[in-house]
């Protein structure tokens, strides 16, 4: 994947060892994308890389509805 590949190599400073850190960094990267810019980086995706993606965003808004409670129940996860 070219794009990613050049991301990490434009932002390796950046980048720091704790995994929470590491994620902060993405989060604030990506956050200043563009639109088509991230639908590139999608586009490069293998079909398997992007079931992963894909998949993770599931995960992520499922436990977020569970925690929170929007699905009309308190929160099935405290």
């Amino acid at each position: 994947m070219k794009s990613f590949e050049t991301f990490v190599n434009k932002y390796h400073k950046r980048w720091i060892r704790d995994d929470e850190d590491i994620d902060a960094v993405a989060y604030s990267i990506v956050n200043s994308f563009t639109r088509e810019q991230c639908i590139d980086l999608i586009a490069e995706l293998s079909d398997e890389e992007l079931h992963q993606v894909v998949a993770e965003l599931v995960m992520e808004q499922v436990k977020e509805l569970l925690i929170s409670g929007d699905n009309g129940d308190q929160g099935l996860l405290h």
